[in-house]
């Protein structure tokens, strides 16, 4: 019984990894189970990624439930039960937006529309209300709210008070009753004043993570509550909730209506899932606001409203999912509460289960200690096994949980302990037996065994031919089979390594070498070959000729199938097994030799790139991303020659080499057509049907701008390149000018880094941004420009992507804003503050490192005052990551500089972005200005922006402006500030100053 006080011992020495292994056996039971359907009378209404698209990101709007709330209950819901926290009231503008509007009433009139405008704004609160009257209008609605340690209401309020239990057997505080914390997060009053019914959604988690158990109350300041599913099968039934109908005995049972649902000591009920996620019957929010819904989906039904978003945070592991949505955690709990298959681990079980510990631990001693060593492992495992399947049969269908753990390791290692002491025993006696054998023979069977090779002795003078048992068993031969002459060997050596093997014999025996050593194949008993190594030396006589020649023999087929192997992978992709580049390239040389011999002939490559598959990567994970390239693959294959050759050049990249013998057009046109077929096809891979497209390049070797086959791909791959920038599954045959391009740009590279180093050719011109009021110079934009030595002046449009392209721009930006810095302080007037500059900021070098540390350092380095450096970066840059923009933002203006959006309008920011980001100045982009005068749509587009940047109290520069009429619009506007060729082009720092002196002289004469 030793084994059964080690179980004991551990239950109290390591209780939590028990703990953990005991609910890993309750979620295998269930796995073993498989799922079951539900009634039906519960469905779920989730907020899922289509409501995401279609109405926006959580919290929901309150509006829109609403209107989801009265269509659910037009459809006959029996209850509805929101899986929602309401906290906080919603109003309608973001706080920072309704200050802003109430400053602006402020200053104005009471009886000024723009007052009252923004007042009414400011204030406006209708979604609560709206939400509020359709949970009245249904009349059937249960609410959701929580227990908190740190946040929320110490009581709870009188609406909430109502929702506990009106009947409990004691005093409802701990330890009968768990409490989740000292503080409630109740609903906001008009919702919770409108409800039939709430209940707390916490939840409790089990050793490993996972949520079991449902708590069927939890404590507050001396009342009992119900979760929400109890409150919503409650509502569904119509039960009244008043003592004598609803209630609960701790640790006994729940009462609703007639009926008692037992629970367990700790008023808990195991959740019984029904199976992973989407069992329970469940409806698209998109599709309940749109109306488009099945006749009686929701018609005397209890429907659960709540979340089911890839990535939320409202997700639990079950045993048949990693990410069950809470909303349907809850609407499992509620549908076994109105149907049935509820579990419990009564009070009781611990008892069985110890019962159990000891007998069948006694049992299985027993049955070890007493039968052979086979059966009693076999006796011993049919006890664990039984014990398991009764645990099984408990739960399902009788739905009581027993701990199946403790018992089946008791069996274990009772089973164990006795078997080891028979073993200790039995080697004792085979070693006292081991030592009466000779030390020769132990000597002779220890180094045979310890070599692991074959044996072979050749008696050259009488023939014979012996060979070790080992030897025998290396080809699966018999003993008893076998001639004992050289035959033996020789007969069953590979055809084509027969002569090589004879031949190193031969040459040994006649002393030119001095011993045999040679690899070969020898044929095994099953027909199969197998590589082997003999090593061999002769015993001569005195006159020097062999009479005896004897041996080794060693199996290396192991060794030659991992070379074999290495050689695979060397030339393949292990991922889906086709050629790789090199193997590619070999393949396509050889193609290209037949092709010279035949001027009839051609050669194709094409190069095909899977479009968005990082996309697939990225929001189904990177197993079926590598499922997508191995279907992909196996799909190309079957549709390819025999003589073609198909190969994975890396990640999501194919390509296919073609020769072609006659009627090469045609021809080309039959592979291209065959690659787009095959990609059209759609993948059925983890259950989805996935629809796959690729950009597809290729060349003909008869039109390539090279000759040999690394260059033929090289072609393919430019056509490749320039089908994926006109857009996705695009193809594109190559053309010589596509290698001229890009020799072209690889020149342009190499200029652009050869400028950069030399620090000369890059230098900035200054184009003015004037007030419009009064004409005089407000600041200057920096604009980089290059004077290439050998063409002159090359155009932003040119060299500016390519900068972007190969990170040069990093670079080029942050000498950009030091030179800037300088001419500020070279324009530092004896008097007041120099002109602003503003330093346009490149999305790479705006993310990089070391962007703070620069302005750091050319402030310190310059001196010059705050504010006169300005950055500008791009409306879309700002929204790609908007949290860590908008903290270098911060950052920058902490430091003295100032911030400019340009661009404005072209991109996707609204109102309710804006705000969020620190920022003196918005830009209002070129493309708008032109149209001011001619176009009532650009006017109005101008008009809100500059309204805007009012109401936040920022500047506006107009950019483009190049007519006295464009000019004075944007002044009527209330636009101050404007740029463009209406007052100068962008000049070299020397004209610049010219432009700025002159200005600063007119301005002094007045």
């Amino acid at each position: 019984m030793l084994a059964t006080a080690l179980v004991v011992a551990a239950h109290y020495i390591a209780p939590v990894q028990l703990e953990r292994l005991e609910r890993l056996t309750l979620d295998w039971r269930f796995l073993m189970r498989g799922p079951e359907q539900p009634s039906g009378d519960v469905v779920i209404v989730a907020y899922d990624e289509a409501s995401i698209r279609s109405f926006g990101r959580l919290p929901v709007d309150r509006s829109l439930m609403a209107q989801a709330i009265d269509r659910v209950a037009a459809e006959g819901a029996k209850a509805i039960a929101l899986d929602f926290l309401y906290l906080e009231p919603q109003k309608n503008l973001d706080h920072r937006v309704r200050t802003v509007l109430e400053a602006l009433a402020g200053g104005r009139p009471a009886s000024d529309p723009l007052a009252k405008d923004a007042r009414r704004l400011a204030d406006e609160s209708a979604a609560d209300v709206d939400l509020a009257g359709a949970i009245g209008r249904a009349g059937n609605v249960v609410l959701a709210f929580a227990m908190s340690e740190d946040s929320g209401e110490e009581l709870p309020p009188g609406s909430v008070i109502d929702w506990a239990y009106p009947y409990s057997s004691s005093a409802c505080e701990p330890p009968a009753v768990y409490q989740f914390g000292p503080r409630i997060q109740a609903p906001i009053p008009s919702l919770a004043d409108s409800a039939v019914l709430g209940g707390t959604v916490n939840v409790n988690f089990d050793v490993d993570g996972s949520p079991r158990a449902e708590l069927m109350a939890s404590a507050l300041d001396g009342y009992c509550f119900p979760p929400l599913p109890f409150a919503a099968a409650a509502a569904y039934l119509d039960i009244p909730w008043s003592k004598g109908n609803i209630g609960i005995a701790f640790g006994e049972h729940l009462q609703i209506g007639d009926r008692q649902i037992t629970v367990g000591i700790d008023n808990e009920l195991v959740v019984n899932y029904f199976g992973a996620t989407g069992t329970i019957p469940t409806i698209s929010y998109a599709e309940v606001i749109s109306g488009r819904l099945p006749t009686g989906v929701f018609e005397n039904r209890l429907v659960f409203f709540g979340t089911r978003v890839l990535g939320g945070i409202d997700v639990f592991r079950t045993p048949f999912d990693g990410n069950l949505p809470g909303v349907e955690r809850n609407a499992t709990v509620a549908e076994r509460l109105l149907h049935g298959g509820n579990i419990v681990q009564p009070i009781w079980s611990g008892i069985a289960s110890l019962a159990a510990v000891v007998l069948l631990g006694a049992l299985s001693a027993f049955i070890a200690r007493f039968l052979a060593t086979g059966p009693s492992i076999a006796a011993n495992g049919a006890l664990a096994a039984g014990w398991f399947v009764l645990g099984y049969v408990a739960l399902f269908p009788y739905g009581i949980w027993l701990n199946v753990l403790y018992p089946v390791v008791s069996i274990v290692l009772n089973a164990a302990v006795q078997l080891a002491f028979r073993t200790i025993a039995e080697e004792r006696n085979r070693r006292r037996a081991e030592v009466d054998l000779k030390r020769s023979e132990e000597r002779y069977a220890l180094a045979a065994r310890g070599a692991n090779d074959g044996l072979w002795d050749w008696d050259m003078l009488s023939g014979t031919f012996y060979t070790s048992p080992r030897w025998q068993q290396m080809l699966g031969l018999r003993g008893d089979r076998m001639a004992g002459l050289p035959g033996d060997w020789f007969d069953r050596v590979h055809r084509d390594d027969i002569d090589t093997l004879r031949a190193a014999i031969d040459a040994h025996l006649s002393g030119s070498s001095t011993h045999l050593e040679q690899e070969l194949r020898m044929r095994h008993a099953d027909g199969e070959d197998r590589w082997v190594v003999v090593r061999g030396m002769a015993v001569r006589d005195s006159n020097g000729r062999a009479s005896r020649f004897a041996g080794s023999m060693t199996d290396i087929t192991a060794r030659k199938l991992a070379e074999r192997q290495l050689m695979f992978n060397a030339l393949h992709s292990h991922l889906t097994g086709l050629p790789n580049r090199a193997l590619l390239i070999d393949r396509t040389d050889q193609a290209l030799q037949l092709w010279s011999r035949d001027k009839n002939a051609d050669v194709v490559m094409a190069v095909l790139d899977l479009d968005r598959f990082g996309h697939f990567n990225e929001s189904l994970g990177q197993k079926v991303g590598d499922d997508i390239l191995i279907m992909v693959a196996r799909n190309l294959e079957q549709a390819m020659r025999p003589d073609d050759t198909l190969a994975h050049l890396g990640e999501d990249e194919f390509a296919v080499t073609r020769f072609i013998a006659g009627n090469v057009e045609e021809q080309v046109e039959e592979l291209i057509g065959t690659l787009k077929s095959v990609l059209a096809e759609r993948l059925n891979i983890a259950e989805r049907s996935l629809e796959i497209e690729a950009s597809i390049g290729f060349v003909i070797a008869s039109q390539a701008a090279g000759a040999a086959a690394d260059e033929l791909l090289r072609d393919a791959n430019l056509a490749l390149y320039r089908a994926k920038a006109q857009g996705r599954n695009q193809i594109v045959r190559f053309e010589p000018s596509m290698h001229q391009s890009a020799m072209k740009r690889f020149g342009l590279e190499a200029d652009l880094k050869r400028a950069i180093a030399a620090g000369d050719q890059l230098e900035l011109f200054y184009q003015p941004i004037i007030d419009m009021k009064d004409g005089h110079v407000h600041g200057f934009e920096a604009l980089i420009r290059w004077r290439h030595p050998e063409r002159g002046m090359i155009s932003p449009i040119d060299f500016i992507p390519l900068a972007e392209d190969t990170d040069m721009i990093v670079e080029i930006g942050r000498k950009s804003i030091m030179e800037a810095a300088r001419q500020i302080a070279a324009w530092m007037p004896a008097e007041g503050e120099p002109p602003q500059i503003a330093v346009n900021v490149s999305g790479k070098q705006f993310m990089a490192a070391g962007l703070l540390e620069d302005i750091e350092r050319t402030l310190k380095v310059t001196g010059i005052p705050k504010g006169s450096l300005k950055l500008e970066v791009t409306e879309s840059l700002i929204m790609d990551n908007p949290e860590r923009t908008a903290e270098i933002l911060r950052k920058v203006i902490a430091m003295g500089c100032k911030v400019s959006i340009d661009d404005f309008g072209t991109g996707y920011s609204s109102l309710s972005h804006l705000h969020r980001f620190p920022f003196h100045t918005l830009k209002i982009d070129r493309s708008f200005v032109m149209r001011i005068t001619d176009s009532r749509e650009g006017l109005e587009i101008v008009r809100v922006i500059s309204s805007l940047a009012h109401i936040l109290e920022r500047d506006v520069v107009a950019e483009g402006v190049e007519t006295e009429e464009q000019a004075a619009a944007l002044a009527k506007l209330g636009i101050q500030f404007g740029q463009g060729y209406l007052w100068s082009k962008p000049l070299p720092a020397g004209e610049a100053s010219v432009f700025l002196a002159k200005n600063r002289q007119k301005f002094a004469r007045h």
